[in-house]
């Protein structure tokens, strides 16, 4: 009982992991974007709002896909583990 209650604590740490890093880096990949659109689009930007908005929409667009992806990847990461364990290779 106690190893069932351990997997699937393991399991969703693993998926809270992978739904972290992604919306990390929507909101860095939105600040980067914004900065970037804004420097070659806009007569004399202002970076700190530029950012800022990058920020949310990188947040927000990377949350949208962050549970399902981490998802898709912790099946990966199981199949591996998995494959790994019980020897067989592959394909």
């Amino acid at each position: 009982m106690l190893r069932i209650l351990l997997q699937i604590f393991h399991w969703l740490l693993t998926w809270l992991y992978f739904v972290l890093i992604i919306c990390f880096t929507g909101a860095m990949l939105g600040v980067l974007s914004h900065l970037l659109f804004g420097l070659c689009f806009m007569d004399g930007p202002d970076y700190g709002f530029l950012a800022a908005f990058g920020f949310t929409n990188g947040l927000t667009y990377g949350g949208v896909w962050a549970g399902g992806l981490a998802i898709v990847l912790c099946v990966m990461r199981a199949r591996k583990e998995y494959l790994q364990r019980h020897g067989e290779s592959e394909q």
